[in-house]
């Protein structure tokens, strides 16, 4: 699910002037995620880059950090 309440494969299906339509809409009425965002001037921080050692340069052993028990939770 997306923030502005579709699916992947719905978004996939839309049409182009469902698009253009959706855009229209929120002209008038904008995600209020996105309109707090601007007023509370809240960003998230990027996360910081895991180094690549010259041991690790695929990157593996910064992942099995990142998830030590080998499952990716949903947030």
């Amino acid at each position: 699910m997306t923030a502005c309440g579709f699916t992947p494969a719905e978004i996939d299906e839309m049409t182009l002037a469902d698009v253009v339509a959706l855009f229209d809409y929120w002209r008038d009425f904008p995600p209020a995620h996105e309109v707090l965002k601007i007023a509370f001037r809240l960003e998230r921080k990027p996360e910081t880059p895991k180094s690549v050692s010259a041991n690790d340069p695929s990157g593996i052993g910064a992942l099995i950090a990142r998830f030590p028990d080998g499952k990716v939770k949903l947030a």
